[in-house]
């Protein structure tokens, strides 16, 4: 077999290692939080040596804040699509954002784990955000907001954007990374298809209530 046909098999198992070393991170930083989190845990999880773990990832600090960009890149994504999309009005475009965010966070549990994780143990080793974007979404969903308030669009329950955000925010990554641990299991899964479907109704028609539009 040729040098050129080794290098591209020889890429894509580097690359196959990178992904798996990521995903048993975010697991692992979820369930632990940063300080608890040895790099030799994350290499036995995924059946590598400290040394290949290395080879990817030169210390804790990077592999986790590659972590953090890996676990959130698609919603940050697709959350600064649906808020600029301006061939929509401001209550759907902040409808389907918020959506979602509740769909996100609700088909990966980790990322609620990972945000509670990330305020309780403090921004000393974390990345500056969670969305590696300079706070570019919040400035757009604020931006939206008093648009909306401006031209009418949306009747908001308070002024301070803040309060709907965090009420959005706070709730979803509440519901799924906390709720478990205070109800019994065995008479309610927060993750259960019907139990999923019925927290993002109510989180949406309260959307719709804190911003004051027609749900």
């Amino acid at each position: 077999m040729s040098k050129t046909n080794k290098k591209p098999a020889a890429g894509a198992r580097a690359n196959r290692t990178r992904a798996e070393i990521l995903n048993a991170a975010e697991q692992l930083f979820a369930s632990r939080g940063f300080a608890a989190t040895r790099l030799e845990d994350v290499a036995e999880e995924v059946g590598v040596t400290r040394a290949a773990l290395f080879y990817h990832f030169k210390d804790k600090q990077m592999l986790f804040e590659a972590m953090i960009a890996n676990a959130f890149e698609t919603l940050n994504t697709d959350l600064h699509d649906l808020l600029d999309a301006t061939d929509k009005g401001i209550a759907e475009r902040l409808r389907l954002a918020a959506e979602a965010w509740v769909n996100a966070i609700l088909s990966r549990p980790t990322l609620a784990r990972l945000i509670m994780r990330f305020v309780a143990d403090g921004y000393e080793q974390a990345p500056r955000n969670i969305f590696w974007d300079d706070q570019q979404l919040p400035r757009k969903f604020f931006d939206l907001f008093q648009e909306g308030r401006k031209s009418g669009e949306l009747k908001p329950l308070n002024s301070d954007p803040f309060h709907a955000a965090s009420a959005i925010v706070g709730t979803t990554v509440f519901y799924v990374g906390a709720l478990s641990t205070l109800m019994p299991t065995d008479q309610f899964e927060p993750l259960a298809p019907e139990q999923a479907a019925a927290h993002k109704a109510e989180t949406l028609r309260m959307l719709c209530n804190l911003l004051g539009i027609e749900s």
